[in-house]
């Protein structure tokens, strides 16, 4: 390009330019117009981003805001599930309480009629109706192998233990970071909850208070078998003697060392079995200890050791002196001269002496107007005023008196009125087994 010099005034610029001709690269061009269209762009997204960055911060706003509420409504509903299981523990304690109170009643009665049961036992041991070896069962109570306490027990876990809470405010979670006792493991039966094991020990224990009850209930039922087995026996060997045992007077208690104010036991017979089969078993008990005290004073014994070896039965027979008929008061058992001769009853001495035709003879006196003879000894061993029990030796075989030889003459009186004396002594052997 050539411009040509002039010393002439200056020329204004438009006409300087337009006098000038430029040349421009194609590349030159390109670059320019992509830089415009950038800065256009960007004037663009900047305006853009001006007239939607108001929406953009309100939908992140609200957003936000939904998350928040969300986690809050989640801590309410956790709070809610630890009120709810903690009333429920609280609901299962009451409960296990509850029963534990019912179960210590349970046992408190079982105690109670424990007592009874053995009191019963021992008044028919003593009374002579069962010995030591059928003595009925007593029941022991079985007591827990471990003590139950309800305070201890939990019918929930913690929930998500060892989490992180999302807020500082926020409660802390019952468990959260307390350390496991008893890590489960792979492989491993899984440990049986608290609340299960209290269960299973109360279980435990009410099945072992029904076998106790059941024990009592089979004990009572035991003694009324043996006692109406033992009432049936007495009357029937009773019946032997010819006596109206139901209108003789009862025996006066023997027993010393005893005694109080009357206080009479009531007992409910429709409470329940155990009740029912107590309220029946009293009267039965009565009797029989009523018969039992009878058969004790009447004269069932036999005189004399040994089998009874009669010479000369009771009723009419040849008196061996007169060979004429005559009346024999008693019975003759024949014996070696100076055996010993034992009272058949308890009951006090009202002769000691040598009485005619009897010999040396005591007579004894017993309950309900009855009274024993034993004649022609050889030697008295008791005196008058004596109290004898049943086989006390009163005195020695002999042939005192109107004897043909050494024997025991004996008699059973009522009233003074002489009776069999061989009703009493079968009475008496069927009595054996019960003394």
């Amino acid at each position: 390009m050539t411009a040509s010099a002039s010393t002439g005034p200056a020329l204004p610029i438009s006409g300087l330019v337009s006098q000038k001709s430029y040349t421009i690269r194609r590349s030159t061009a390109i670059i320019g117009l992509a830089w415009l269209g950038l800065t256009t762009a960007g004037c663009g997204a900047g305006a853009w981003y001006i007239l939607s960055k108001d929406d953009l911060a309100a939908r992140l706003i609200a957003r936000e805001t939904s998350r928040q509420y969300a986690y809050e409504d989640r801590i309410a509903a956790l709070r809610a599930d630890v009120d709810r299981l903690a009333s429920r523990a609280l609901l299962d304690q009451d409960g296990v309480e509850a029963r534990v109170d019912e179960l210590a009643t349970r046992q408190a009665e079982l105690e109670s009629r424990q007592s009874l049961v053995t009191a019963l036992a021992d008044t028919l041991q003593a009374g002579g109706i069962v010995n030591a070896g059928k003595a009925p069962l007593r029941p022991r109570l079985i007591k827990p192998e471990e003590p139950i306490r309800a305070s201890g027990v939990t019918s929930f876990a913690p929930i998500m233990p060892g989490k992180p809470t999302p807020a500082p405010d926020s409660p802390t979670l019952r468990g959260a970071g307390e350390p496991q006792t008893t890590p489960w493991r792979s492989g491993q039966a899984e440990p049986e909850p608290p609340a299960k094991r209290v269960e299973t020990a109360l279980d435990r224990l009410d099945r072992a208070l029904s076998q106790t009850a059941g024990a009592q209930l089979a004990a009572l039922r035991d003694m009324d078998a043996t006692l109406t087995e033992s009432h049936k026996r007495l009357r029937g060997a009773l019946a032997e003697t010819g006596l109206d045992t139901d209108r003789m007077a009862a025996p006066s208690g023997a027993a010393k060392g005893v005694g109080g104010p009357f206080v009479p036991f009531k007992i409910d017979p429709n409470a329940g079995p155990f009740e029912a089969t107590l309220s029946a078993l009293q009267p039965r008990i009565a009797a029989v200890m009523r018969l039992r005290g009878l058969a004790e004073q009447l004269p069932l014994a036999k005189p004399m050791a040994g089998e009874a070896d009669f010479s000369s039965n009771f009723g009419y027979r040849v008196d061996p002196f007169t060979r004429g008929p005559a009346m024999h008061t008693g019975v003759d058992f024949r014996a070696e001269t100076g055996s010993p001769i034992r009272a058949t009853a308890p009951g006090k001495v009202i002769a000691a002496e040598y009485s005619g035709g009897y010999g040396n003879m005591v007579e004894i006196e017993h309950a309900n107007g009855i009274t024993t003879r034993y004649a022609h000894m050889s030697a008295i061993l008791a005196s008058v005023g004596q109290s004898v029990a049943t086989g006390t030796v009163i005195g020695r075989v002999g042939s005192t008196g109107r004897s043909t030889g050494p024997h025991l003459h004996y008699e059973t009186r009522i009233d003074d009125e002489p009776v069999d004396p061989t009703r009493f002594l079968r009475a008496g052997g069927k009595l054996a087994d019960l003394r």
